[in-house]
């Protein structure tokens, strides 16, 4: 009888056990699809954040460029201005 109750405790054990590792997996899955949404929504944030870094980017160059050629038109100007002014 003694070794018929040690095998039901040694049963009653393991399932308990079964049981606290098949609870303790799921929630481990659940937080593994919590962190991949999490990481699906981090990857769709970057690429938005990439492609406002690029319109900046390309807006910065246009103004760069415009800068350059008033300075340019300036500095031509300017020129001829001072060329007027060393014929006087």
């Amino acid at each position: 009888m003694k070794e018929l109750e040690d095998l039901e405790r040694i049963l009653n054990s393991m399932i308990e056990d079964y049981r606290k590792l098949k609870e303790e997996n799921r929630e481990l899955w659940s937080k593994v699809k919590q962190l991949n949404e999490r990481i699906l929504h981090l990857e769709k944030e970057k690429e938005q954040l990439e492609k406002t870094i690029e319109q900046h980017k390309r807006s910065l160059n246009t103004l760069v460029e415009k800068i350059q050629r008033f300075l340019s038109l300036t500095t031509d100007q300017g020129m001829i201005q001072d060329e007027e002014e060393n014929k006087r």
